[in-house]
């Protein structure tokens, strides 16, 4: 064969081999096409969505921030601020009339009241079992009839008819029977090893700032932080707007987005939500009985807009008890079933799931609506009753083994305060606090110590998935992860965390935007007027005010250099969100134009006589010109040595404000 004819062959083959390759690559580009055309509507709306969300996560990076601090830097809201304030008002506790039932239960058992019994003679009563059929239907099974006690057997929930010498009277009850299955199931000793050996409540109300559950539940706040030692995550940060978006990260560690389609307006292609990883699947699976319990079936969080479930999602579900005694609301007073005001029992259905199954390891996740998601101030009507809820189950021992778990899923979103400036800002900022036994910490101390730290740190719903997975299996303390959107509360936060790192999307970030005010316009002499000279002076005088009361002893303090300032804001982002642009809350509308109504500016102050240096934060009022200041926001950040010796003695907590004006004595 002829070097030309080989040459020849050779060139067709490669020629060949060229026509291959572009046709693998023009099959391979049809194919792709093929797959993005036959995709259904619901999943390229949820890829164009998912795109916004990332280009949206991407833009809340923190700009700057001082390589001393942490990234995120979360305002310090007034409780008292007047912007709120004039929205709340004092209501009442709730009455339910001076008629009370006939029956109660407690526990697993239905018994009528002796009361009863000595005012109206013999009753007899019947007890019909409420059976759920699915979400929103159900039907009523065997009816048993007694003058005594009746055990719950069939279900929690029964239709209760009595009647006594002419006289009638009907309710629909709730309490907890004892599943034989579920409690053959669990137990301590079928825990992993490496569990954390403890119950979860977790009790949740909706709509409730952390600001405004201290407003509104003073006395339960109080009782949770002093008789409880509650660690209260004041960072905590919501990552999407309203219910699902709250708890779905929860309970599940993803987004609506990244699970399968449960949406109802999508007809066939939507699941039932069963489909999702349920954090209590897990906990059932390693031993535990199970509880969900929300009320108001007409907004449920897993019902409004999705499909609900197609099975009971937990060995106790609540759902059945509220849709069969909703449409008997009308017949007794607001907020009431009976004698009962509506959050009483679902206080005594947590209560009684402890108490019949306190043998048992338990996780239960109750999330109580009626009263605070359509109103600012009915949520104070329970004050007591919450207070007496948690000192129940703390007087009976089940604080002992449980970690307890206060929270709320979002702010207030009511139009009124979320226009306001700090009512954007509350509603990003939930109430979030956690309960330990007393055993826990030393049992734990590294890991307690890093709960303590991240109480401080930007924390988010995907952080509570891996901490209660950590329950069931304790994975050690150390440090988070950047890299890792969900962080476990047992590990250190980093404090580099920005809203981008925790995957929040920059409307939804509270994180303030640090802003370094320059060289030039810290000049005490050049700019007395700038607005930082002004928080210098203000922090300086506030200090004097300080010591005013040991004036013979403490110089007046003078403001001699003004070292460092910056303004901390809410980002563009947070300023500019009016509402949701679509049906289930993933597209924002910017469109707003918050007024900007308070800036916080840090200064780092040299004080004379004495080049005492403080650093702190002051709150800085745009429409009045005026500075607020809390002792607790200064700090004094070098050596006072015995500069405050004249007042070591009796006011010990101003010896880092207070220069003396006589030296200290020599020692002999």
């Amino acid at each position: 064969m002829t070097a030309v004819v080989i040459m020849t062959k050779l060139f067709h083959i490669r020629r060949l081999l060229y026509v291959f390759i572009l046709a693998c690559f023009l099959y391979g580009i049809f194919q792709l096409m093929r797959a993005q055309f036959s995709l259904t509507d619901s999943e390229l709306e949820r890829n164009t969505i998912l795109r916004g969300v990332a280009l949206r996560i991407n833009s809340s990076h923190s700009a700057y921030y001082p390589s001393s601090g942490q990234a995120c830097r979360h305002p310090n809201l007034d409780v008292r601020n007047k912007d709120i304030m004039k929205y709340m008002k004092d209501v009442p506790p709730i009455d339910c009339g001076d008629s009370p039932n006939w029956v109660e239960i407690i526990g697993n058992v239905a018994r009528v009241k002796e009361s009863s019994k000595k005012a109206l003679g013999e009753i007899e009563c019947s007890f019909t079992d409420i059976v759920r059929e699915s979400d929103n239907l159900v039907s009523y099974g065997l009816t048993t009839t007694t003058h005594t006690d009746y055990t719950l057997e069939g279900s929690d929930f029964v239709k209760v008819r009595c009647h006594a010498n002419g006289k009638k009277w009907r309710n629909i009850m709730s309490g907890v029977r004892r599943d034989d299955i579920a409690a053959a199931r669990s137990g301590w000793s079928n825990l992993h090893p490496d569990a954390l050996g403890l119950n979860v409540l977790i009790w949740g109300h909706d709509s409730l700032s952390r600001n405004t559950f201290l407003r509104k539940l003073p006395l339960t706040s109080q009782y949770l932080q002093n008789n409880l030692n509650a660690l209260t995550l004041e960072g905590y940060n919501i990552v999407g707007d309203g219910t699902p978006q709250a708890l779905i990260p929860i309970l599940t560690g993803k987004t609506e987005l990244e699970l399968p389609e449960a949406r109802k307006r999508m007809g066939e292609k939507a699941n039932f939500v069963n489909v999702y990883p349920f954090v209590w699947n897990e906990f059932r699976k390693n031993g535990y009985v199970t509880a969900y319990a929300e009320d108001c079936p007409s907004i449920g969080t897993f019902t409004y807009r999705l499909k609900g479930f197609s099975e009971p999602p937990t060995d106790h579900y609540m759902r059945p008890f509220f849709v069969a005694a909703s449409p008997d609301y009308g017949g007794y007073k607001k907020y009431c079933l009976g004698s009962l005001p509506r959050h009483k029992i679902m206080i005594n259905y947590a209560r009684d799931f402890f108490d019949v199954y306190r043998d048992k390891p338990k996780f239960m996740f109750s999330f109580h609506s009626e009263l605070s998601h359509d109103s600012y101030n009915m949520i104070g009507a329970i004050d007591k009753d919450i207070k007496g809820f948690f000192e129940g189950l703390h007087s009976s021992g089940h604080l002992n083994n449980t970690l307890l778990i206060v929270m709320s899923d979002h702010g207030h979103r009511f139009a009124q305060i979320r226009d306001t400036q700090q009512g954007k800002q509350e509603e990003r900022l939930p109430m979030f606090s956690f309960v330990f036994p007393p055993w826990f910490e030393n049992k734990y101390p590294e890991a307690m110590a890093n709960f303590r730290v991240n109480t401080r740190r930007l924390t988010t719903p995907f952080d509570i998935n891996p901490t209660l997975k950590d329950v069931l299996h304790f994975r050690g303390a150390g440090k988070g992860s950047l890299r890792n959107r969900s962080i476990s509360l047992f590990k250190e936060v980093p404090s580099e965390r920005t809203c981008s790192d925790a995957s929040i999307e920059a409307h939804w970030c509270a994180c303030l935007s640090w802003e370094e005010l320059p060289a030039a316009s810290l000049s005490l002499v050049a700019n007395p007027l700038s607005t930082a000279a002004l928080a210098a002076n203000a922090l300086v005088d506030y200090i004097n005010k300080l010591t005013e009361g040991h004036r013979t002893r403490c110089h007046p303090l003078k403001t001699g250099k003004l070292v460092w300032a910056a303004k901390l804001l809410p980002g563009g982002g947070l300023l500019h969100f009016r509402k949701n642009a679509d049906t289930d809350g993933f597209v924002p509308d910017l469109s707003a134009q918050t007024e900007v109504t308070q800036e916080i500016y840090q200064v780092k102050v040299e004080t004379q006589p004495g080049a005492g240096r403080f650093e702190a934060s002051l709150q800085y009022d745009v429409r009045d010109n005026s500075f607020t200041i809390k002792v607790e926001d200064i700090s004094r950040i070098n050596k006072y040595g015995r500069a405050a010796h004249c007042i070591e003695a009796d006011a010990e907590n101003l010896r880092k404000f207070c220069y003396c004006r006589a030296p200290p004595p020599v020692a002999a």
